[in-house]
């Protein structure tokens, strides 16, 4: 598969609006997903901090800092 056809499954998978490539094919029409809350959000800012915080301290695999 050579990097066209990869472009092209993505352009393909990027308008999911269509059910078939018939012409009067139906619509699928997605229902949006609710918003996060303020606190679900910063709740994965602080998980995000915390996990990069973790990985800058984390030792090497030879054992040193």
């Amino acid at each position: 598969m050579d990097g066209s056809s990869l472009v092209a499954l993505f352009l393909a998978r990027s308008d999911d609006t269509a059910t078939s490539a018939l012409p009067r094919a139906p619509k699928k029409v997605r229902a949006k997903k609710p918003g996060l809350s303020r606190r679900e959000a910063l709740r994965g800012r602080l998980a995000s901090a915390l996990h990069r915080l973790a990985w800058a301290i984390e030792p090497d695999a030879n054992g040193t800092y």
